[in-house]
């Protein structure tokens, strides 16, 4: 099993996997350590030429072989190699294996392994396993093989042969040999597991060995699933690491790398990115450290930080192989399947054996629907590893970020089949069930995978999870499944139930298309159990998130830990609108387009709180073409990229309604089920290709901000009229002040200000005209999603002049925006008793009833608690 499928950390769930209700918060502290968490310092501070000089004892220094011997192992790879030409004979094995891996190091392989082979050197066992790490680094797995197995016939003691030999077994896909290898370090009288249980440090004095027996001793815990039969075996293996670099030698950093690899391999980021610094501190180039770099990068959707570190590793070995696999999957990632091809390709061509790049064409293959290609890699697998696991779990994961479930259940099944001790296998099966609302058989998979690795952060944080959702209790509708803590939000169900009903129908035929299965609905209780559903970490910066059939919320109420208030009938609406299009094309619309519909079917004007955004971004030709979209909503680089990528998809989405109608946009729904390509679905239905249609639509956003009154001459008019309205109304002019007001909203009819003026100046007795005031109170309503207040107003107004429908409309938007106002249910229950609608009536009173004691019991629980 190749090094990235053992440190590959499993999230709870993918960015890409989840469509987001757009009323985010402004970037907070968890955003920033999100963009932050890879330290791209690191990636900017040295080049591979550009390395500040070397402290070193003077006796180093006067010895040119441990001189070239410091230089390599700090990184300084040519120097080294400068270095050694100055040594003359001196010590020809030491110089031999230092050129060989400052040779290696910067790609130069062939000339690595000749300089180990020297009549005397090709036999020295340190000589030996260094030259069968390079060849298998080449992929030349059975060369490499033999030779360790010849090393260990004469020295069958080797730590460093039998840890090698067990690894590269791995990479040629012989796991039982490989675990052959492993269990000797276990097995007397050879025991070092309770040799150092028994001794601890006292008992090694190489760093190096240490080092090479806690990568061992777990690779024998993983693959016979140890872990679970010991609590203290996961701190045992990490006190390894920690004591080879703290206590036994300061100087060797690869023992942070391998402490980074173990923490990464339990999803700990944090710690494997101290360790990484303190590697890279001792090694600016060396590529493991970068690796694990790009690595963390790709698994928080930062692909910029992964393109530097793959950009670093090329500028240190311009061959690595590593860099082009790590360059495939950050392609996969941003949904780019056939350009992924390439890389594994020059891969292949060099090691048409290497299983890593393999599982990942076959994930290419896949995600373009080539589903017999992908059938053609995997039986290529398989006739070099009949029992492989990873080709499956790559094509799984792969699946599982395109919310094709059963697809990617079937190909993780078979891998935790082939690999019943995996926990990745288990972890990425499990969380597709959670994604796709498949919770019993997400539990049973879970605990499975938390048996086998108590440690892991994601998995405990869906156990905890699970365990949460156990305990909601349910109502269930004819196409609804609403889960909720009864008594948290004891009013969520009836008014939720009767808000998705009313809805159903019109979303649905809207796209001709209705889910297989009830559509779940989770209410968490509170912000972090919300974030933790949808990412599996507690942080995410909205109040709603799809995963397809699941639609999981925050509850709409004030309190700690909580998003406040906001308009939950617009969010379900705009989520169920993700469940619809997700299912009518088989999740496989753009994002970027679920989005828009999910946007334009909430009914909404634009938001105005985008107004000023959108017109700076058409102004300055900022909008992200149509291939960068959807990643400003997965990997925004600016606080407001996200904001923008919503706006700007409800104005294409809107644009192409507008020009092409609304079949043309089922047609290019229907032309995703079946697996066309964006750009392909363009030209067929539209007319015009991808940059085209663009460039046609950015004209067409230059015409809508036309009118919005913010160039500069409308600004200076409107700055001059807003003085001398300001100025009326002081002086009480209430007539003439809104006569001003008109004309200041006829240049600029998406301010808040003009319209809020009005709708005050047109309510006072002397202007007196409600349904004026009622116009631009609508208008300000329509905007708001977390103030109930203009639609309280409304409501007051129509019920007082007797429009008692109208009233009872926005009665209930009131309560849409805060469930939990008093004040809005006493305002709609007056409103239904006027009507004569006694039960409805009753329906108000007695919810006041429930959220009085709510408030009661949550005011005595805060005074107990302080």
């Amino acid at each position: 099993m190749g090094s990235y499928m053992r440190l590959k950390v499993v999230l709870a769930s993918f960015f890409i996997g989840l469509t987001l209700s757009p009323m985010a918060r402004a970037e907070g502290p968890e955003d920033a350590i999100l963009r932050d968490a890879v330290p791209n310092k690191w990636l900017q501070s040295f080049l591979p030429e550009n390395l500040p000089d070397l402290d070193l004892p003077e006796y180093i220094k006067t010895s040119p072989v441990e001189l070239a011997e410091a230089q390599s192992w700090a990184g300084r790879y040519k120097l080294s190699l400068i270095t050694l030409g100055k040594a003359g004979d001196a010590d020809p094995l030491r110089a031999a294996k230092v050129k060989a891996r400052s040779l290696w190091a910067l790609g130069r392989s062939d000339e690595a392994v000749a300089a180990l082979a020297g009549d005397k050197i090709v036999i020295e066992p340190t000589a030996q396993i260094l030259t069968a790490d390079i060849l298998a680094s080449q992929g030349k797995t059975e060369p490499a093989i033999a030779l360790l197995k010849t090393l260990l016939q004469g020295h069958p003691d080797s730590i460093a042969g039998h840890y090698q030999l067990g690894r590269i077994s791995e990479l040629a896909g012989d796991l039982p040999h490989a675990l052959e290898q492993y269990t000797w370090f276990v097995t007397a009288p050879h025991n070092y597991l309770d040799l150092w249980l028994g001794q601890g440090d006292k008992a090694f004095e190489s760093a190096e060995e240490l080092t090479y027996i806690g990568r061992a001793l777990d690779r024998w815990a993983s693959l016979t699933s140890a872990y679970k039969d010991s609590v203290k075996l996961n701190n045992t293996i990490l006190n390894i690491f920690v004591k080879a670099y703290d206590v036994v030698d300061r100087g060797y950093w690869p023992a942070h790398v391998a402490a980074a690899e173990y923490y990464l391999s339990h999803s700990d980021r944090e710690n494997a990115m101290k360790e990484l610094d303190a590697a890279h501190k001792a090694n600016p180039n060396d590529l493991a450290v970068y690796k694990l770099v790009a690595t963390v990068s790709l698994d928080m959707y930062n692909f910029d930080g992964a393109e530097s570190a793959i950009a670093t590793m090329r500028k240190v070995n311009r061959k690595s192989t590593d860099a082009d696999l790590l360059e495939a999957r950050n392609l996969l990632q941003q949904r780019r399947a056939k350009e992924a091809e390439e890389p594994i390709q020059r891969v292949l061509a060099q090691q048409p054996k290497n299983i890593e790049a393999m599982g990942l064409l076959a994930a290419t293959y896949s995600l373009q629907l080539h589903d017999d290609k992908a059938a053609a890699v995997i039986k290529q697998v398989e006739a070099i590893d009949p029992q492989n696991a990873t080709a499956y779990f790559e094509v799984g994961e792969q699946l599982r970020a395109m919310r094709q479930y059963p697809r990617a259940a079937a190909m993780f099944k078979t891998a935790v089949d082939r690999a019943p001790w995996w926990t990745d296998a288990r972890n990425g099966l499990g969380l597709l069930y959670t994604q796709s609302g498949d919770d019993d058989l997400a539990r049973v998979t879970l605990e499975a995978a938390r048996a086998l690795d108590p440690y892991n952060v994601a998995t405990t944080n869906y156990m905890r999870l699970m365990d949460q959702l156990a305990s909601y209790t349910r109502k269930e509708t004819d196409h609804f499944i609403i889960a909720y803590v009864a008594e948290q939000d004891p009013i969520i169900p009836e008014y939720f139930a009767e808000y998705l009903e009313s809805i159903y129908a019109d979303v649905c035929g809207e796209y001709k298309y209705e889910p297989t299965v009830k559509t779940i609905i989770e209410v968490h209780p509170s912000h972090a159990a919300f974030s933790v559903r949808t990412t599996g970490s507690p942080w995410i910066g909205t109040v709603g998130a799809s995963t397809g059939r699941v639609i999981a919320m925050v509850s709409p109420r004030k309190g700690e830990g909580m998003m406040g208030t906001f308009n939950w009938a617009q969010v379900l609406r705009h989520e169920f609108t993700h469940t619809v299009t997700l299912g009518e094309t088989d999740n496989r619309i753009a994002h970027w387009m679920t989005e828009g519909l999910a946007v334009l079917q909430e009914h909404s004007p634009l938001r105005w709180d985008w107004v000023p955004m959108l017109y700076s971004a058409v102004s300055k030709d900022q909008l992200f073409d149509l291939d960068n979209l959807t990643w400003a909503f997965v990997r925004p680089k600016k606080p407001s990229d996200r904001q923008l990528a919503y706006a700007e998809s409800f104005w294409i989405c809107q644009y192409i309604e507008e020009k092409w109608g609304h079949d043309a946009v089922l047609k290019m729904l229907t032309d995703f089920r079946n697996g066309m390509t964006q750009q392909d679905a363009f030209v067929k239905e539209l007319g015009k290709s991808q940059s085209e249609f663009f460039n046609d639509f950015k004209l067409w956003t230059k015409a809508q901000i036309a009118t919005w009154g913010y160039d500069e001459g409308t600004s200076k008019k409107y700055d001059a009229l807003r003085a001398k309205g300001e100025s009326l109304v002081q002086g009480k002019q209430y007539t003439k002040a809104a006569a001003a007001w008109e004309e200041i909203v006829k240049l600029r009819p998406m301010d808040a200000l003009p319209h809020q003026r009005l709708a005050g100046l047109y309510l006072t007795p002397e202007v007196n005209k409600p349904e004026k005031a009622i116009e631009h109170l609508i208008v300000l309503h329509q905007v708001e999603l977390k103030d109930n207040r203009y639609a309280k107003r409304i409501a007051g107004i129509y019920k007082k002049i007797g429009r008692v429908d109208d009233a009872i409309h926005y009665g209930q938007q009131a309560m849409y925006v805060d469930p939990y106002d008093v004040g809005a249910h006493e305002l709609l229950q007056g409103i239904y008793e006027e009507a004569g609608k006694t039960e409805l009536a009753e329906k108000e009173k007695h919810t006041v009833s429930v959220i009085a004691d709510v408030l009661a019991k949550r005011k005595k629980e805060q005074i107990l608690g302080n």
